[in-house]
């Protein structure tokens, strides 16, 4: 290696003084008078070339160029041409094997300072000096350069790529790969820097003989000073004019490239687009604590102050902890649901510690932690030190609109401005111009109450697209496994460590912003399709009129701002029934109260009527179908599955073949039956929407009324009866269908009445059945082994009833798809104008078909944003390449040279991003330079819709076509060039 230079004194083998300078970029240098004495295989440049007492390992595994010498065959051919030779470590001969031995047994010193063996002026290091390297810890003897030339010791050691652990005695050095190593493995595996000293002590000796002095808490600083290194020199602090003294807080953070930031990524005059576009520069920001990332009571800030707090991550410490202080009596009261947040927000399990966890903000798009987002747990979640943390991120929020999502949102948002007002310090409060949206995330809602909760909903907030603002969870995921490394120490060096992983963290989603949203992207489009499609089928079903005063409505509430006065189209009444639709319900109630029991829908006096019309019916057969005793004779009919009379067939034109129709049925009886199949169809459908209308009102009754197992069970034998009329109405749908096929063959009729699945036979408020999980082959799940378990239920059996959701299930509302059945032309009725589920159902159907489209917007907007912060960040570094005058040649070379190399890498994501995203991009082609208007012409510009587009997951070059295909016009997409930035 560069850094190594070698010297060998042995007085008694060597005549005159020798220099040897053996590395991996230079040759052996000798005197001629003893270069003989050397030419001898399977020797080394500094051993004794006529010792039999020391040999060579043949393992090369343990070998290191930095601190060892190089095998060579012959000295001759090493010095013509130098082909690389098996490395080995040193060993000695003891008669009967090898043994490991030190290079400073053997006298080699390494010498600084010189590209030759020789210094006029050696300063020796301290006697027990230790190297550390990524194959163990050596211990070595180093001279320092003393002549009138000579640099600072330390400086020394760093040009040969040691780093000291001090700057005045020096006893202890690790080389750049192992701190490099360490940096990267403790980034990706959360492993602490204890366990990897623990490998290096293990590499060394393995026996637990001789082993070195422990070394850790050298190497504990060391790589404490690493990172901090590496993330002043990422953000370019030794570019800027002023150094480390400059730092503004905040600086060292990894910026988010697809949030907004205006003069950066956006185009001129963004805040004076339409209302229906201005989602587009609305700034998502999630909030929450994690109480496993904790902190005992180690040290101190006096001993341990930190190197970095408050630059990156982590929240200035003084003014934060000022402030929290001073709200320490603030009580903080549930009005909904408890949750983890305010339960652990005044109890005594923090004896002991410093901090019981940290809360965070995060971008809500890219799951990116925002400069000045982190901060520490004094007490557990208390208000006061979620708005320090919400507050110290709007510093670095330029645009107009925020929407802040946090788990307890409805009772943290309630006094938010009476306390900006009155306790929040001068330097985090907000402009007057910015605007709140608060909102739940998606998983967190179904614990909240019910009522009122709709404003809170990602589901109905318009413009955050299907973002579930949960992303604050999966960035706690792998952070969690830091507890046990950080935990014990000290709390600077703890939010050093902290800061350093964030950091990796934002760097892992910044370089990997092409795939993601290219991802993001294809499945957007496949679900704003199906959800738009779906809801176009659903509006079509109803009278315009109808659809005309709920749109009227929902929009009214979509331009309300919080909190929300107007009519809310997504709540239900209280019972969330009518009278008037639960008449048969209440009828079949009271019968039940009075000891009376159904059998069927049908009644007695109705059974014996229509057993009587099948009589003369029967008796009508060889008149109509005269030739019926002929075809069974020629054409035995299959044998009934019962001798049953529910199970004999009944020999309509539609039971006997096309062939033979004509032969054996009177002239236009076909015609008659297909007619009335026609209207039987609609019928049975209809029959089904009605049952499972009331099954839903009675599921609803029973769960907000019903209590005990008495009045459980007998609610639960109503709904079964009504479940039993629900499968009777679909195998009558089945068997009309079956005979208009036999009747009529396959049509443009099928387009409207399609095969009737057990899946399909769910109400408008249920989710779409989950996705049964493989997994790995020859092994089941738990929920799988349960399912199997099950019987399965007959072709004629379907269950009306939710299936169990669990936690990672979700709610199912986002991507929730309505049955066909809804979707028919039949399906409006006078009393949809009074159905408030309809209602409420079709404006969540209305809220999914432009969350989707939405969402593809976004995603087009951020990767046009992206694109624009790289080539600004570009700039950025080689603005910072131009290195004044007054600064050293050495380290202007170096600061040129790193800022060139950062700037080829921002272009060369720029690139790759492009690639990628090559198709979403072209429909946002520069036109002139302004913000787009919403019009109604599709993007394609060919008249043709697009709502097949992007069906291939595997194809990079599908597009998603359009964003607006219904009444309320297209997107073009942000017209701006591509190089147009700030």
């Amino acid at each position: 290696m560069p850094w190594l230079a070698l010297k060998i004194d042995h007085s008694n083998a060597l005549v005159s003084p020798m220099e040897v300078l053996f590395t991996t970029q230079c040759r052996l240098s000798t005197p001629p008078t003893i270069a003989s004495s050397m030419r001898r295989k399977n020797t080394t440049s500094w051993s004794p070339p006529d010792d039999l007492q020391f040999a060579l390992d043949p393992n090369g595994e343990k070998y290191d160029a930095v601190l060892e010498g190089e095998v060579m065959d012959d000295l001759q051919t090493e010095l013509a041409i130098a082909p690389r030779k098996k490395k080995s470590t040193v060993s000695k001969w003891t008669g009967a094997a090898f043994q490991e031995i030190s290079l400073r047994s053997l006298g080699l010193v390494i010498q600084l300072n010189h590209s030759s063996m020789h210094c006029d002026n050696p300063v020796p290091s301290h006697a027990s000096f230790v190297i550390l390297h990524t194959n163990g810890i050596h211990s070595v003897a180093v001279q320092y350069c003393g002549c009138t030339r000579a640099i600072p010791h330390h400086i020394q050691l760093l040009r040969r790529r040691l780093y000291p652990a001090s700057q005045v005695s020096v006893k202890t050095c690790a080389t750049f790969d192992l701190l490099r190593l360490l940096h990267k493995m403790s980034l990706s595996t959360k492993a602490s820097t204890y366990d990897f000293y623990r490998c290096l002590e293990k590499l060394t000796t393995n026996t637990g003989i001789d082993t070195p002095k422990s070394r850790y808490r050298a190497l504990f600083r060391m790589i404490l000073q690493w990172r901090h290194l590496q993330m002043l020199k990422w953000a370019g602090v030794a570019h800027q004019d002023g150094g480390i003294s400059s730092i503004q807080p905040g600086q060292l953070a990894v910026r988010c490239p697809s949030c907004p930031h205006p003069g950066i990524n956006l185009v001129s005059g963004w805040n004076h687009v339409p209302d229906e576009l201005k989602f587009l520069f609305t700034m998502i920001i999630c909030m929450d604590a994690n109480f496993r990332l904790k902190n005992q009571l180690v040290s101190n800030y006096s001993q341990d102050p930190g190197l970095g707090i408050g630059w990156a991550y982590m929240v200035p410490r003084k003014p934060y902890e000022e402030y929290v202080l001073s709200r320490a009596s603030e009580e903080d009261i549930s009005t909904c649901v408890g949750l983890q947040a305010l339960a652990k927000a005044d109890t005594k399990y923090n004896a002991g510690l410093r901090y019981t966890g940290c809360n965070i903000t995060v971008c809500g798009r890219s799951e990116m932690i925002l400069p000045l987002g982190v901060g520490n747990l004094q007490k557990g979640e208390r208000y006061c030190n979620m708005d320090y943390i919400f507050g110290s991120t709007l510093q670095f929020v330029l645009v107009q609109v925020v929407l802040i999502s946090y788990d307890i949102a409805c009772q943290w948002f309630i006094n938010l401005f009476k306390r900006i007002d009155e306790h929040w310090p001068n330097h985090i409060k907000p402009r007057p111009d910015m605007t709140f949206i608060p909102a739940i995330p998606k998983l967190h809602e179904p614990m909240h109450k019910a009522a009122g909760h709709e404003v809170f909903s990602l589901n109905f907030i318009r413009g955050c697209g299907f973002t579930d603002c949960e992303c604050v969870e999966r960035v706690w995921a792998p952070h969690n496994a830091l507890a046990n490394a950080t935990k014990t120490q000290g709390p600077g060096s703890r939010q050093d460590v902290l800061d350093d992983h964030f950091g990796f963290w934002n760097w892992e989603k910044y370089i990997s912003m092409g795939s993601t949203l290219l991802r993001r992207y294809k499945a957007a489009v496949k679900e704003r399709n199906l959800q738009v499609e779906g809801h176009r089928g659903l509006t079509e079903s109803l009278d315009r009129p109808l659809v005309n005063k709920w749109e009227k409505i929902c929009a009214e509430w979509d331009m309300d701002t919080f909190p929300k006065s107007k009519q809310n189209p997504y709540q239900l009444d209280g019972t969330g029934m009518s009278f008037h639709r639960m008449d048969l319900a209440d009828e079949e109630a009271k019968y039940l109260a009075r000891g009376g029991t159904f059998l069927h829908a049908t009644s007695a006096s109705m059974f014996i009527n229509m057993g009587l019309d099948l009589e003369e019916t029967h008796e009508l057969l060889p008149i109509y179908i005269p030739g019926l005793l002929q075809h069974h004779t020629d054409h035995p009919p299959p044998q009934p599955k019962s001798s049953n009379s529910e199970d004999m067939l009944l020999w309509l034109p539609s039971r006997i073949s096309q062939p033979h129709r004509s032969r054996i049925c009177t002239a236009g009886l076909a015609v008659i039956e297909e007619r009335l199949r026609d209207a039987q169809l609609p019928d049975a459908l209809e029959n089904i929407r009605k049952i499972l209308k009331i099954k839903s009102r009675l599921i609803q009754f029973k769960n907000k009324n019903i209590r005990g197992q008495r009045d459980g069970t007998r609610s639960r034998a109503v709904i079964d009866r009504v479940h039993d009329r629900a499968r009777y109405s679909a195998e009558k749908y089945r068997d009309a269908r079956a005979a208009k096929y036999a009747l009529a063959g396959p049509g443009k009729w099928e387009e409207i009445f399609h095969v009737l699945e057990d899946s399909d036979i769910r109400g408008y408020q249920d989710p779409n059945r989950l996705r049964q999980r493989v997994g790995r082959r020859g092994v089941l799940e738990d929920d799988q082994k349960d399912r199997a378990k099950e019987v399965p239920m007959g072709d004629k059996e379907f269950t009306l009833f939710n299936e169990e959701r669990k936690r990672r299930d979700g709610t199912g509302e986002t991507r929730r798809t309505l049955s066909w059945i809804w979707l028919t032309t039949t399906a409006s009725s006078a009393e949809d104008d009074k159905d408030d589920i309809l209602r409420s159902e079709w404006a969540r159907s209305r809220a999914r078909a432009a969350r989707g489209k939405e969402e593809v917007m976004l995603l087009k907007e951020e990767m046009r944003r992206v694109l624009a912060f790289l080539a600004w960040k570009a700039d950025w570094w080689r603005q910072r390449g131009r290195i004044k005058d007054n600064i050293a040649r050495d380290a202007a070379e170096g600061l040129r040279a790193f800022a060139q190399v950062q700037a080829a890498l921002q272009d060369a994501l720029a690139a790759h991003f492009r690639g990628l995203w090559r198709a979403p991009l072209e429909e946002t082609t520069p036109r002139s330079g302004h913000i787009p208007s919403v019009q109604n012409p599709n993007v394609n510009r060919d008249g043709s819709d697009d709502d097949d587009e992007a069906d291939d997951d595997d194809d990079d070059d599908d597009s998603g076509g359009d964003d607006y295909d219904g009444d309320d016009g297209h997107y073009e997409g942000l017209e701006v060039s591509e190089t147009q930035h700030a």
